[in-house]
């Protein structure tokens, strides 16, 4: 077995000579950084897990952003990952910035430092990153890997670059889904469902994928049926309980079982499924996200939503649509039945539900993402809201569902 330090030693050369960051976990803890670092800059635990679970001594996945992490992991100590990137080969744009931000949970005062960082990191392509690997791998495991993809000609126009680059993300995410621990999957695709997240279910690209499973029926159409039915049982109940009229779900239900039916081909009830998951998202969505003809009520609502991390105010909506906050409170609650600022607190909320879910960041990093005042203000307003502080949430978020404000009943 080679020593821990020798590890570490020849991580820090590899990250030396690349420029690319290197960590070394054990299990789904940090054992190391290079080059040294703010916590906000480590890899999202949600991708350190997806690693885990991956049997191959060389594995990669893609993010939402474009960018690639690689593991590598000893034959003879498989409780480490040796954990290569995020590595780009375009620099991150702001946009990509505003999705690593979320993806990070990076509070606002962290970002500048966090941006800095990131902006270091020399380009590389995937098949870059992976020679790097296969350098790490064949000092870990002495095993020769040589067979990727050839590498990208110097002569591709950038438009082609990132054509090849969104498609090699996509075929990755398809082929991340087949790793990943179903149990998983499946409650963050029902979370954004119950929280009407349609762009969070569009980023799982879910249309070409199949949830990974267990055998359950015969064939393949049959097994992709069986899913389909299975998940669309389990959307509807989601759907119900986040406001959504039971008659109208079920009624959705009873279509989309009886629609898969009459398909032929696994690839259409796979696109139905994912169909069918943005419809109860959507009408989720309807239900929490007020619908309204109103110009100056959807900049509200729609600027909330693009600030939920941000310390905003009643006062401060009102002044972007152009009215006082007096004015604008008062119109806001005749025309919706609720006040603004217990809108603005339920987006926060609900956010908070998702962090808490699916990312390991302590309660005290999460109340200062999210802009409240202190740790107790989030507790005491998560509380008031779901009848259960966000420890016990966080152990056991499925017997927990929606709650109303009290400034909306």
């Amino acid at each position: 077995m080679i020593p821990l330090q020798d590890i570490k030693d020849f991580c820090q050369l590899n990250h030396l000579d690349s420029g690319i960051p290197v960590y070394i976990y054990r299990n789904n803890t940090l054992l190391q950084a290079f080059p040294e670092q703010s916590a906000c800059t480590y890899p999202p635990k949600h991708y350190i897990e997806e690693f885990i679970e991956m049997t191959d001594n060389i594995a990669h996945l893609s993010t939402p952003y474009g960018a690639y992490f690689v593991a590598v992991k000893p034959n003879d100590a498989p409780d480490l990952s040796i954990v290569l990137g995020p590595a780009n080969y375009i620099p991150f744009t702001d946009a990509d910035f505003h999705t690593m931000y979320a993806d990070y949970v990076v509070v606002q005062e962290k970002r500048a430092e966090f941006k800095t960082f990131f902006q270091r990191i020399p380009p590389i392509a995937l098949n870059g990153l992976l020679s790097k690997a296969a350098v790490l791998n064949y000092f870990l495991n002495h095993e020769m890997l040589t067979h990727f993809a050839p590498p990208d000609s110097q002569n591709t126009s950038v438009s082609t670059e990132q054509a090849e680059k969104h498609t090699e993300s996509f075929y990755q995410q398809k082929e991340d889904f087949k790793h990943n621990n179903s149990f998983e999957i499946e409650s963050m695709i029902l979370h954004f469902v119950e929280a009407g997240d349609i762009d969070g279910l569009k980023n799982l690209k879910l249309q070409s994928s199949v949830i990974h499973s267990g055998t359950i029926a015969p064939n393949q159409l049959r097994q992709t049926k069986n899913i389909h039915i299975i998940m669309t049982a389990l959307a509807t109940r989601r759907a119900i309980s986040s406001g959504v009229d039971a008659d109208e779900a079920f009624q959705m239900s009873d279509l989309y079982i009886q629609t898969s039916e009459n398909l032929n081909d696994p690839s259409a009830v796979q696109n139905l499924n994912f169909q069918m998951l943005l419809a109860f998202a959507q009408k989720v969505k309807d239900k929490l996200i007020p619908k309204t003809s109103d110009e100056a009520l959807q900049r509200a609502i729609q600027y909330v939503l693009q600030n939920i991390n941000c310390p905003i105010t009643a006062a401060e909506v009102a002044d972007h649509v152009g009215f006082s906050r007096s004015y604008f409170s008062t119109y806001f609650k005749e025309q919706l039945g609720f006040t603004l600022s217990a809108f603005i607190l339920r987006c926060k909320l609900e956010e908070g539900k998702h962090l808490l879910q699916f990312t390991d960041k302590p309660l005290s990093v999460i109340s200062n993402y999210l802009c409240f005042s202190s740790q107790s203000h989030f507790q005491t307003a998560f509380k008031k809201q779901y009848k259960v502080t966000p420890l016990q949430f966080r152990k056991q978020p499925e017997l927990y569902g929606r709650g109303l404000l009290e400034n909306e009943r």
